[in-house]
């Protein structure tokens, strides 16, 4: 499942015109564009706080990887699921890599 927007060499930060607010143990973020309200929890409210700032995919899974005591393949997969999600409900910016 490629995509060519998203690999683990991209720059991903969570856009920054959506209004996101804590909810007991929940992230509820809103799309003023769309209209849209979403809820994560757990793994997703981490990852939704990890990408606050830019950070590249890579270095996202290997934090989560270890945080959660996960195998990074699964961790890799499940990620960019998510990662794909919030780029499809236009959650997400993602960039190329910067060049060495």
């Amino acid at each position: 499942m490629s995509d060519p927007l998203l690999n683990l060499e991209c720059i991903v930060q969570r856009d920054p015109e959506i209004i996101a607010a804590e909810a007991d143990q929940d992230v509820v973020m809103v799309s003023i564009a769309s209209g849209s309200y979403y809820g994560v929890s757990n793994v997703a409210r981490a990852i939704w706080e990890a990408i606050e700032h830019p950070k590249k995919v890579s270095d996202l899974i290997d934090d989560l990887a270890s945080a959660y005591n996960i195998e990074r393949s699964k961790c890799e997969e499940e990620t960019l699921l998510f990662l794909r999600d919030l780029l499809t409900e236009r959650l997400l910016q993602v960039r190329d890599a910067p060049s060495a």
